[in-house]
């Protein structure tokens, strides 16, 4: 799809050019979310503060990828710094048992209602992948059902079906594909795919109940951000009636939709929970949380000769539970638990946002929708809501969105080309005053161009 853009950025970023240069050399992307996002035009950051980046070339952006969701304080919170620099000085990791894993496990089985036991590990990736470990154990089953779309990390089982894949079946009745080369077959064949809010997948479940260990899902899908609130209930219902492990993937949504995430905005508690980022407040983190009876394969027994045989999982990493991380997770879920003002704060500028620019388009008939629930949302150019997942897998619609994320940022706004925006506590009115403006610009831009 032609564009003017780059030409419009032409000049504004010669040492973010340069930078540019050697990373090609050196890395396989540029960007963090690796080789297919690689715009042309990347600003790289010198620094940030609150809800503000800053480039190496002196421009400042209204940031709204937040980190991709991790930063719901802002950049460089004091009580974060505070907690960080307070932490390096005594040790950045030791191996060892300490008093700081213990606080960030205690803060959260307060907060989380399917909270007994928590396991931590160092990303959002590593929580699924234990938690579909734990599932397989505790059922003696091996299938995981997932749905069409839902992004659960970057390991071989979540890369079935994801947001990646060509869609194959039909939409009420998607069949396991694997999202990239490099997935055995083997997996692909242990992962039972199923669509969002669809009655036929309910019945899949329960056809196929004596085969699944657990179903996993986003509460709130990052590729699909839609209200599922009465059917996680049914999942619930049905699940605990077969005898099916549930399992919510509360990467994005935990501590961010309410202090007690997903649960506690639906009213709906699974056996166990998957999360990262806002827990670790900035830092790489993930955690597995459960209930005793889901969690017991990885409960210890303080026995080495007990667990070896009774084949109690290996749940370990050199960095897992980091007396950094652990500190800075503390220092967030302690504040958000002390400051209830943060979530009608950030549900509300995000709702403003959503709904100015809605406005707008509804009177310049543009046809792009802001679709989420909470604090974040994802752009769509869509002429309806979506009905399914698949609604929102047109490549125009990619290609649209991509652009956007480059005239956004043009227009001094740094959004993802091809990702959820995040409000933080951060953001101010006149934050979301330049985001709006930001977004109008953007698609008057695009409109002369011919993009849309």
């Amino acid at each position: 799809m032609p564009s003017q853009i780059d030409e419009m950025n032409a000049g504004r970023l010669p040492n973010s050019s340069k930078i540019l240069e050697r990373a090609k050399r050196t890395l396989v992307s540029p960007i963090v979310t690796g080789p297919l996002r690689t715009p042309k035009n990347i600003p790289f950051v010198r620094e940030a503060r609150g809800a503000h980046v800053f480039d190496v070339d002196g421009h400042d952006y209204v940031d709204i990828t937040m980190a991709y969701g991790p930063l719901i304080l802002g950049h460089c919170h004091p009580v974060v710094v505070e907690a960080i620099e307070r932490a390096s000085r005594i040790g950045t990791v030791y191996a060892m048992a300490h008093e700081h894993e213990v606080r960030l496990a205690e803060l959260m089985v307060d907060a989380i209602p399917c909270a007994d036991r928590v396991a931590f590990s160092s990303s959002g990736t590593e929580a699924t992948l234990h938690a579909m470990r734990i599932a397989r154990a505790r059922t003696g089953r091996d299938k995981i059902a997932k749905f069409e779309g839902g992004y659960h990390g970057v390991h071989d089982y979540a890369l079935v079906s994801g947001s990646l894949a060509q869609p194959a079946g039909t939409a009420e009745d998607p069949q396991s594909v694997p999202d990239t080369p490099g997935i055995p077959e083997g997996t692909v064949e242990q992962v039972v795919t199923l669509s969002y809010g669809h009655p036929a997948s309910l019945e899949k479940i329960r056809a196929m109940a004596g085969e699944l260990a657990a179903v996993i899902i986003e509460p709130v899908p990052s590729s699909y951000p839609v209200d599922l609130g009465d059917y996680l209930a049914q999942l619930r219902e049905l699940t605990r009636e077969c005898g099916v492990l549930l399992i919510f993937d509360e990467v994005i949504s935990g501590f961010r939709l309410g202090y007690g995430g997903a649960q506690e905005h639906f009213g709906v508690t699974p056996d166990m929970a998957t999360y990262g980022k806002v827990m670790g407040g900035g830092l790489p983190a993930g955690a597995v949380a459960g209930h005793l009876d889901a969690m017991r394969p990885a409960i210890g027994t303080g026995d080495l000769v007990q667990d070896v045989a009774e084949g109690k999982l290996l749940l370990i990493g050199t960095f897992s539970g980091n007396p950094m991380t652990s500190c800075a997770g503390a220092a967030v879920l302690e504040y958000l638990r002390d400051h209830p003002e943060v979530y009608p704060h950030i549900d509300g500028l995000a709702s403003r946002i959503k709904s100015e620019v809605h406005e707008f388009c509804r009177d310049e008939h543009f046809d792009l929708r802001l679709i989420g629930l909470g604090s974040w949302f994802l752009p769509h150019f869509i002429e309806s809501e979506p009905k399914s997942s698949r609604d929102l897998r047109d490549t125009a619609d990619y290609l649209r969105g991509s652009a956007l994320g480059e005239y956004m940022r043009y227009h001094g706004v740094y959004a993802s080309d091809l990702h959820v925006s995040f409000v933080s506590f951060a953001h101010s009115d006149e934050d979301a005053d330049r985001i709006v403006e930001a977004y109008k610009a953007s698609l008057v831009d695009m409109r002369r161009e011919g993009l849309i």
